[in-house]
């Protein structure tokens, strides 16, 4: 049914008093979470090495820089606690956490077990709208390796890596079954390796477009195979790429 947008002035009376409202078409104003404010803010700074590994933060001093409150500064640090990101010790304080070496090569023995099944039976869950997303991804990563070339990689290897998280979450969500998408997502990875990104160099980055692009032509060619080399190839470079780093 049609309806007039001319605000429509109504009126109730109660006593002696006269109250007016209006309904109007103009949809309310919907204002940032301060939490996640805080957290993004927290998070990008963290992977942008603006603290140091193992360094203690000062939280009054971040409440300043901030401009907030305690509450919404330990609702952050409490979700970074969870991504691995920082280490929060009672009556010691809140650490950034170390990137390590081992827990990295272990995270990524996981993960790798965790998307080649996927990549096993992902094809009879693929609809036509996933593809689109993939696609989408992909325009997306050649956009900015294009940039990358005048830019230089390290002025958009963040947000690549925000498209490469976005890509194998995508694909383990419809082809793993619920209690192997919790696991997956739990192994922070993707965190560890946007905290070294910056000591990537530009051909470590171009290696790992050309990865995704083997990836992605995989998946278009329907072979559980194909796609199975293709993500173990760009898995296991990935994991020496990184431990190389890591070692120095």
């Amino acid at each position: 049914m049609y309806q007039s947008e001319i605000p429509v002035r109504c009126h109730s009376r109660s006593n002696n008093s006269t109250v007016s409202d209006y309904s109007s078409p103009i949809d309310a104003i919907s204002l940032p979470n301060l939490n996640d404010v805080v957290y993004d803010r927290l998070r990008e700074a963290i992977l942008r090495l603006e603290f140091e590994p193992g360094e203690r933060l000062n939280l009054p001093e971040l409440e300043e820089k901030l401009q907030v409150s305690r509450t919404p500064l330990k609702n952050a640090l409490t979700r970074l606690e969870m991504e691995g990101l920082v280490a929060i010790h009672p009556r010691r304080g809140t650490f950034i956490s170390e990137v390590s070496k081992e827990k990295l090569e272990e995270e990524y023995k996981i993960r790798s077990a965790y998307e080649l099944y996927v990549a096993l039976c992902i094809y009879k869950y693929l609809s036509p709208e996933d593809y689109v997303f993939f696609d989408n991804i992909w325009r997306q990563m050649n956009e900015l390796a294009h940039k990358a070339e005048s830019l230089g990689w390290q002025n958009v290897i963040h947000k690549y890596l925000l498209l490469d998280y976005a890509l194998h979450e995508r694909f383990v969500v419809r082809g793993g079954p619920p209690r192997m998408i919790v696991l997956w997502q739990q192994t922070n990875v993707h965190m560890q390796v946007s905290r070294i990104a910056g000591r990537l160099s530009d051909y470590d980055c171009d290696m790992i477009h050309f990865e995704h692009q083997q990836i992605l032509d995989a998946l278009h060619f329907g072979s559980p195979e194909r796609l199975s080399a293709s993500l173990l190839n760009h898995l296991e470079s990935s994991r020496f790429r990184v431990v190389s780093i890591l070692k120095g």
